[in-house]
């Protein structure tokens, strides 16, 4: 059960970690100065995001709850450090920090963390060829059936991922703007799952569409405000999906993380969802409430806190 907690860090907190190490640098410490979320002066810069995720689910007719608290700590629309707490069915929290190594070109090569007694409970390895990901390794301490070793080629607006060991192999293909509009893995030559995505001219993702193993018909709603998440997670865009689970889907993470406004709302296979934003004078998003209930099998709750400095 820990490891699932830990994929649901690595799903909030490591789409800045492991994403496209393209640009960007990691320095400075946190800066307790900052300016409460609902500072009225439009000229702010992201100091804190918080993030508290609950998940209930049926476990084979067991009732689980997880509880994931996170702290991520920015600074020129840089992320410098995060902390995760989570808990199981109410049990003692657990405490992880993430530290992050680059290359002097900036890009991630190393993501490690490490648990409160000091001990190292995983790490992501990323290699480079010629400033392009060539091969990414995650090592799972405690179970290694999770461990695995993707390697990339690339050809034309293709990403061709493929898992040794494995006969799964993932194609992602960008535009020209090198947003990832369509990801399909293939069982040897058979299409197993496919995700195709649309934006609209003003940044935001407008629908997702899966088919295969998983099936799902998403559209997404924005409001007219600037997201603060895509300053501080566009940069490392690519690494956030090329290291995910070839099930993953794409789209909710773009809506939440790399869209140009805030998500306010989705509709998924028919079901809509409106969330609760919160803004200061300005129109800067100050808190969002996201709940998903699919009823007793499973239920999503995702609190959202934005703090700012000048």
């Amino acid at each position: 059960m820990k490891k699932l907690l830990l994929l649901l860090f690595a799903s909030i907190l490591i789409v800045s970690c492991e994403n496209e190490p393209i640009d960007g640098d990691l320095t400075g410490d946190t800066n307790n100065g900052g300016t409460t979320g609902g500072s009225e002066s439009d000229d702010l810069s992201l100091l804190l995001y918080e993030l508290d995720t609950q998940i209930s689910f049926d476990f084979f007719g067991v009732p689980i709850e997880s509880v994931t608290n996170s702290d991520i700590n920015v600074i020129n629309d840089r992320i410098v450090s995060g902390v995760n707490a989570f808990s199981v069915s109410g049990s003692p929290f657990e405490t992880e920090n993430q530290t992050i190594t680059r290359n002097s070109s900036g890009q991630i090569i190393s993501d490690i963390s490490i648990n409160s007694e000091g001990v190292t409970t995983n790490e992501t390895i990323i290699s480079y060829t010629n400033g392009m990901i060539s091969q990414i390794t995650y090592d799972y301490y405690e179970d290694d059936i999770d461990d695995y070793t993707y390697n990339f080629t690339y050809e034309g607006n293709t990403i061709i991922r493929t898992e040794v060991g494995s006969a799964i192999s993932t194609v992602f293909t960008l535009d020209g703007f090198e947003r990832v509009i369509r990801k399909e893995s293939f069982d040897g030559s058979t299409s197993i799952q496919n995700e195709s995505l649309v934006y609209s001219g003003v940044g935001n993702i407008n629908s997702s569409v899966t088919t295969g193993e998983i099936e799902s018909d998403t559209t997404y709603q924005f409001d007219d405000n600037e997201n603060p998440l895509k300053a501080i997670y566009e940069d490392n865009y690519l690494l956030r999906f090329l290291t995910d689970d070839y099930t993953d889907e794409i789209g909710p993470q773009i809506a939440q993380f790399l869209s140009s406004n805030n998500w306010s709302s989705a509709t998924f296979s028919g079901e809509s969802f409106t969330f609760e934003l919160q803004y200061n004078t300005v129109g800067r998003i100050i808190n969002r409430d996201i709940t998903y209930d699919f009823g007793a099998e499973l239920a999503f709750e995702f609190n959202e806190r934005f703090t700012y400095v000048n």
